[in-house]
């Protein structure tokens, strides 16, 4: 989205601190955390993604590296069912992260 027109607005010194201290817990950039807010749109904090953010991120570059391959003939039908184990293993300890029920069997490496 092109974003052209610029907002800008004044606070006291404590409102500074207190919309630094929530931007920096949002992980937010402070122009994506005042969009969020002034939108409407709910800016949560999750603990525990760091995690399951590196894991997704692996397992796409693996998925790339595999689609190449698939591309370039040097292979052929790959076996992806370890890759959907491991998927399916990040996706269940991101939806424990957001307050699912936790079964106890969340492993992501």
């Amino acid at each position: 989205m092109n974003r052209t027109h610029k907002i800008s607005f004044r606070v006291s010194d404590y409102e500074h601190k207190l919309v630094q201290s929530k931007v920096k817990k949002s992980g937010l950039r402070m122009s994506d955390f005042c969009r969020h807010a002034v939108l409407g749109k709910e800016v949560r904090t999750v603990k525990g993604l760091d995690r399951c953010s590196y894991e997704l991120n692996k397992i796409g570059n693996n998925l790339n590296q595999l689609t190449v391959l698939c591309h370039q003939r040097s292979v052929q039908n790959p076996n992806l069912e370890s890759m959907q184990i491991q998927l399916s293993d990040v996706l269940e300890c991101i939806y424990i992260a957001l307050g699912g029920d936790d079964d106890g069997d969340c492993q992501t490496d």
